[in-house]
């Protein structure tokens, strides 16, 4: 994890976009994890192949695809599928996504 970046978000930020992520019920789960974060060890291709059914899943039915970018902008994550993207292409997409909130906006005051 990017710890400048993250130093950025306050702790309870970081946590309420974790929890916005859950309670969004992301169509990836921790029996899935593998598939997201790669084993230790993986050719290139063997990566290629397995983020590309990553992006699937979260392209073609993840209800939590927001939640999980927003979170994963906070946390600016060094490996993984996030949303339906590399951490290397979040990192490239950065700058454009300057609109995500820094905290939550659908709280009440």
């Amino acid at each position: 994890m990017n710890n400048q970046h993250t130093d950025q978000y306050e702790a309870d930020d970081v946590a309420d976009l974790l929890d916005d992520l859950i309670n969004a019920e992301p169509a990836c789960d921790s029996t899935k994890a593998v598939l997201f974060t790669g084993p230790d060890i993986e050719t290139d291709e063997e990566r290629w192949v397995r983020e590309a059914i990553a992006k699937a899943i979260c392209q073609a039915r993840c209800p939590a695809r927001a939640a999980c970018l927003s979170y994963a902008m906070a946390l600016d994550p060094e490996e993984g599928v996030w949303a339906g993207y590399t951490a290397e292409e979040l990192r490239e997409v950065r700058p454009l996504l300057t609109f995500l909130p820094r905290h939550r906006t659908n709280e009440v005051a």
